[in-house]
């Protein structure tokens, strides 16, 4: 399977929307590039056994795992906002069929985490994405 970071990201800019197009890259802000940016990162990941046998390092698992999408824009409230709206428009469209080996995908939540020292402000919203796969 494919690194499900990857996926995500493919799937936002494949999809993407907007009248602009965000730096995509997984894991950290770059402060010295320039924002909107949107930034992929894992969570957590829980593995579940499937079956019962008497050699379970064999088994399937089911993974539910929780992956965060961060939106940042500097001094613009409106774009992180309208990103925030793309972002859960593309996860949601692909609920049911995400591809690449994913069972599902959903936005279970998203949170504002502005940094209001920084001049101009830094506007960040997490938009929290729950998936789901076999392995």
């Amino acid at each position: 399977m494919t690194d499900i970071k990857v996926l995500l990201l493919n799937m936002l800019k494949d999809d993407w929307g907007l009248d602009f197009t965000p730096k995509f890259s997984s894991d950290w802000y770059d402060a010295k590039a320039q924002t909107p940016q949107v930034i992929v990162s894992q969570v957590l990941t829980q593995p579940r056994f499937i079956t019962f046998s008497e050699d379970v390092s064999q088994d399937d698992r089911r993974f539910e795992a929780t992956y965060a999408v961060d939106a940042w824009s500097q001094g613009d409230q409106l774009r992180r906002q309208r990103m925030v709206d793309e972002v859960d428009r593309i996860i949601h469209s692909r609920c049911s069929d995400p591809g690449g080996g994913l069972e599902s995908v959903e936005v279970s939540s998203w949170r504002d985490l502005d940094e209001g020292d920084a001049h101009p402000r830094l506007y960040r919203s997490r938009v929290s994405v729950e998936i789901t796969y076999y392995a």
